[in-house]
């Protein structure tokens, strides 16, 4: 029976776990007490995040409960150029790295030959296919996206991959602010704690009537949309773990949920657990042993903060100038000004003076050309910081980009970017293909795998447009290379000796993308050589054997005269080679000479 990566706890019969019980397995105010000093511990990074949020991300910032409530725009922003670079770095992220249009990981096997083979080939690109249609089949794309967004914003992002039999395969991306990391010796991400907004109404149907304390039992009763905090927690579990035991009490992985407050802190909501970690954490960049990433829009901050200042000011010379201050007749203080468009005003005048009721205290001309000037260089500073200029390239090509052409344009960009690529893979990808395999053993989602292939080590090979744009940066240096040795060998052709053909073409391959299925393997090459080198030495010894059967011919037809007696110069030669034959041979007879022959040129 296939084990489901999330149980609930259950009793031995058909009866909801009561209150005492779970509270015996989960210790919820130690967790609590953890979650405060994991929040603690985050509170340097807040007022950063809701900086940059204000600026890149308006809407994916909660630092509290208090933020679900909170106006969704930001009024004080003039312009919209950061949220607009950080919605393309998004979405070149999105289509460079896992785009829904093309192929962006491969299988393989830690033994390269039974990866080559006809049965490895055959069950890992099925398994590849069936790991597609489950990306496609759930909102993974759209989770990716997100994600992309948060992490170039904040420097950190967190998924969730959920499955069961009930709802498939989905992704659960946390809000910047809902959630608290931390991390193993390893320095990678193994715990995380959230808090999530749920009326009383979602909490019965998630988790049961039987859990809630009495008084919001009887609060769900009249008011079911009433708002309760929900902090779950997820962590390696140290204490009560049985290995071989896979009860959702003594999984390797905890899952608990309980309500925040007084009444929450006594007993959880749920106890359960994971056979693995079911997030992933990716950061952008970290320095030394801090847990939160920092992120590239943290290095366009400024310029972003400033963008914002050389808005308003311009905008304040615009107003000025189309609606400057007014110098007001004292007389009018009395019955007012009209000053909208064909308003009339009454005033007196002395003799040989023009009325005039009010004028302009100052008459600004701002030169609005150098003020666009100075932004747009900004913008582009804040758009360059955010690798706009390589996303563009790889958003406006759509299909039509290769992978060579963005190594080609781009390569500065690429040299750039590529450690983040890395954590991603690191971070990101290579345990979501992980996880997801592990998901999709347990719900039996995959093909029978051959005797051969039990026991190895399944390995990710990525080959989106930004990786094989990474690899090929670095074989610049071969094309060189290949290029420097074939001008050397039209003067010192010893110069070819240097390459392994082999190796150079297998290199390239891979760093290009291309499947396995498309090249041969050592032993098919090796076989086609040995039969191409047959094929030439029997075409060979056909050529000499014609060649042969020509002179003989050309032998036949030549006239001599051998004797007085005129035969073909071939029956010549070989009476010849009779008479030299025996006298070759030691202990044989002496033969009589040969008779000499007359050709019509004279004697030969």
């Amino acid at each position: 029976m296939a084990l489901f990566p999330q149980t609930r706890l259950r009793a031995p019969a058909a009866t909801p776990p009561d209150r005492e019980a779970l509270a015996e397995r989960a210790d919820v105010p130690a967790l609590a007490r953890r979650w405060r000093a994991l929040l603690d511990r985050r509170s340097p990074w807040d007022s950063a995040w809701q900086s940059l949020a204000e600026h890149f991300l308006p809407t994916r910032c909660r630092l509290g409960p208090e933020d679900e409530n909170r106006p969704l725009l930001n009024k004080r922003l003039v312009d919209a150029t950061g949220i607009l670079a950080m919605r393309t770095l998004a979405a070149g992220l999105h289509g460079g790295m896992t785009s829904p249009a093309r192929q962006w990981f491969r299988l393989s096997l830690d033994d390269a030959d039974l990866a080559d083979s006809r049965a490895g080939q055959l069950y890992l690109d099925e398994v590849e296919r069936r790991m597609r249609v489950v990306f496609q089949r759930s909102n993974f794309y759209n989770a990716m996206h997100t994600l992309y967004a948060e992490l170039g914003t904040f420097g950190t992002a967190f998924v969730f991959e959920l499955a069961d039999p009930r709802h498939g395969f989905r992704f659960l991306p946390l809000c910047a602010g809902e959630y608290a990391l931390d991390t193993d010796a390893a320095r990678r991400v193994d715990t995380v704690f959230r808090r999530s907004s749920m009326s009383l109404r979602q909490i019965e149907e998630a988790f049961g009537p039987h859990v809630l304390p009495d008084g919001l039992r009887q609060a769900a009763r009249r008011t079911p949309d009433q708002r309760q905090t929900v902090i779950h927690a997820v962590f390696p579990r140290r204490r009560g773990r049985r290995p071989g035991l896979l009860t959702a009490a003594a999984m390797p992985v905890a899952s608990v949920y309980w309500l925040e407050g007084r009444e929450g802190n006594a007993t959880p909501l749920r106890v359960s657990g994971f056979c693995d970690f079911p997030g992933f954490g990716p950061r952008w960049d970290v320095a030394g042993n801090e847990v939160y990433g920092r992120s590239p829009a943290m290095d366009a901050l400024p310029d972003c903060r400033m963008l914002q200042q050389m808005g308003i000011t311009t905008l304040k010379a615009i107003h000025k100038a189309v609606d400057p201050p007014m110098s007001v007749s004292a007389g009018l203080r009395s019955v007012g000004l009209d000053l909208t468009p064909r308003g009339i005003n009454y005033v007196d005048s002395l003799p040989g003076q023009n009325p005039q009721a009010a004028t302009p205290l100052l008459q600004l001309k701002p030169e609005l050309a150098q003020s666009r000037q100075a932004m747009q260089a900004v913008q582009e500073q804040i758009r360059a910081g955010l690798y706009n200029d390589l996303f563009r390239l790889i958003l406006e090509g759509r299909s039509k980009v290769t992978a060579s052409e963005i190594a080609a344009r781009e390569e500065e960009k690429m040299v750039l970017i590529g450690p983040v690529l890395e954590r991603l893979h690191d971070e990101l990808f290579i345990p979501l293909i992980d996880r997801t395999f592990s998901l999709m053993q347990r719900l039996d989602m995959l093909p029978p795998c051959p005797p051969e292939l039990v026991g190895r080590r399944l390995k990710v090979e990525f080959v989106s447009l930004l990786a094989q744009a990474q690899k090929l940066v670095g074989s610049g240096a071969t094309d060189q290379y290949l290029s420097l040795t074939l001008r050397a060998a039209a003067a010192w052709p010893e110069a070819l000796d240097s390459l392994d053909v082999d190796n150079m073409l297998d290199t390239y391959a891979r760093n290009l993308g291309l499947p396995v299925s498309i090249t041969r393997s050592r032993q098919e090459r090796e076989q086609l050589r040995q039969a191409r080198a047959e094929a030439q030495q029997q075409q060979s010894l056909l050529k000499q054997l014609e060649q042969a059967a020509e002179l003989g011919k050309t032998l036949s037809q030549s006239e001599i005269t051998l004797g007085g007696e005129k035969r073909n110069l071939l029956d010549g030669i070989a009476l010849s080679l009779q008479a030299l034959l025996p006298a070759a041979l030691p202990g044989a007879p002496s033969a009589a000479p040969a008779p000499e022959a007359e050709t019509a040129g004279g004697r030969a």
